[in-house]
């Protein structure tokens, strides 16, 4: 099965940088200084505001950890098991088996025994995944468009 994909995606690194406020020189003596400052490429306002839709709207709401697992397995056309999802995101299986468990009991993947070998159980997707992540690339595109407008304005 084909993983889900953004239209325009990319692979372009994103660009965020931070200014410290104070002393130019970076060095700790003004205690009362403002800590860092984020200066903003799109790329962070795009996150907010996508999360920030997908918080307004009735229905799931998934912690970072969920939302990063269920789109790993949602846009990686790779098979996976409860192993390969800890490797990828680089945590321990028992937390991929907390997270899954969420995922499972919210219908947006299914775990299922592997036919060639019983002790690997599979994650695969489910219809109601399908349109769960269908919807955030919809919104994120919306929200995109939407700052794509209002910096022209600024502009």
């Amino acid at each position: 099965m084909k993983g889900i994909q953004a239209a325009g995606q990319s692979k372009a690194p994103v660009a965020l940088s931070i200014q410290h406020g104070g002393d130019p020189s970076g060095s700790d003596e003004d205690d009362d200084a403002p800590g860092p400052i984020l200066q903003n490429d799109g790329n962070i306002a795009l996150i907010r505001g996508t999360m920030l839709e997908l918080v307004r709207r009735d229905g799931r709401d998934l912690t970072a950890r969920q939302l990063t697992t269920l789109l790993s397995i949602y846009l990686e056309d790779d098979v996976h098991s409860v192993t390969t999802v800890a490797q990828m995101l680089k945590i321990a299986r028992p937390g991929v088996t907390r997270i899954l468990d969420r995922l499972v009991e919210a219908d947006l993947v299914r775990r299922s025994a592997d036919p060639n070998d019983r002790r690997r159980v599979l994650i695969t997707r489910t219809p109601a995944g399908t349109t769960y992540v269908g919807d955030l690339i919809m919104v994120a595109n919306q929200v995109a468009a939407q700052l794509e407008v209002e910096m022209r304005g600024v502009s």
